[in-house]
């Protein structure tokens, strides 16, 4: 099994974090975006399951917040290196929401 596919493991989650919170980085910063925290699976300590979605909710420093659903065969494709622009569409989308935004 490979770790960097199997995102339903530990070490496996903990690298597709790391890869999605540096893909989330770089285009909150391209946007103008601040981000303050991104919270995995709903707040739940739980993993996704065998090719299960993956939530992530952005939290923007104005308290504004919006959320991911990823599927299992997004995500997967991603952590490949397949092209396939859902992940980073549904990323950039969900930022280019939280810009156009009134803050509170």
């Amino acid at each position: 099994m490979n770790i960097r596919t199997s995102y339903h493991t530990p070490q496996g989650f903990l690298a597709l974090q790391g890869r999605l919170s540096e893909t989330l980085k770089t285009l909150a910063t391209e946007k103008g975006v601040r981000l303050i925290d991104v919270i995995w699976m709903d707040g739940a300590m739980l993993l996704p399951t065998l090719n299960g979605p993956v939530s992530l909710t952005l939290v923007q420093s104005s308290g504004e917040q919006e959320r991911i659903v990823l599927d299992g065969a997004e995500v997967k494709a991603w952590l490949e290196g397949s092209p396939w622009p859902n992940v980073d569409r549904k990323l950039a989308q969900a930022l280019n929401t939280l810009a156009s935004r009134k803050p509170r």
